[in-house]
């Protein structure tokens, strides 16, 4: 946690490498449950996941993104509501896993 200060954490599972920055809210969207989230996940600057959603391996979630779906390994997500942006190529995921 590069940028300590207001996070929450409150997930079905986390998996490996999880990298997160300050004003992140992972947790429960009072409906559904928890998310579960993926090995490799970056979560930017005041990112939102919420629900029982899956994030996928190897994910990006941009600064200031609301998550409420399913995101697919190797994608970079951002916007309210979060939408995939681009998928992230396999000769990128050894760069992405460096940080």
């Amino acid at each position: 946690m590069p940028h300590w200060g207001r996070i929450l954490l409150n997930a079905e599972s986390i998996g490996r490498d999880l990298y997160v920055f300050h004003g992140v809210t992972v947790g429960n969207d009072y409906r559904t449950g928890i998310p579960r989230m993926g090995n490799n996940v970056f979560l930017g600057a005041g990112a939102i996941v919420l629900g029982k959603i899956e994030i996928g391996d190897n994910v990006i979630v941009a600064a200031g993104s609301v998550v409420v779906g399913n995101v697919p390994p190797n994608s970079l997500v951002a916007g309210n509501p979060a939408r995939v942006i681009r998928t992230i190529p396999d000769d990128e995921i050894s760069l992405m896993i460096g940080y």
